[in-house]
């Protein structure tokens, strides 16, 4: 489920580790959907890949929904 960003942008996923994250935002751009990671590299723990904070996918909020359709048809949601 999406959810309100600023600037007109919404999470449509997250993650536990940046690695899908980036898969799942180049998919989408492949597909013409601006999309980008909401990382916060703080909260990676020594580089081991868990975080305590998810890692977000972000999109234009009028592109939403057909990411959230490509993700699910892609597993990667």
């Amino acid at each position: 489920m999406a959810t309100i960003g600023t600037g007109g942008w919404v999470t449509v996923a997250e993650y536990s580790t940046e690695q899908p994250a980036y898969i799942a935002c180049g998919m989408l751009r492949s597909h013409g959907i601006e999309a980008n990671v909401g990382a916060d590299r703080m909260s990676t723990l020594y580089g081991a890949g868990s975080t305590w904070a998810p890692v977000t996918l972000n999109v234009p909020a009028d592109r939403a929904e057909e990411a959230a359709v490509l993700l699910k048809e892609y597993g990667d949601s």
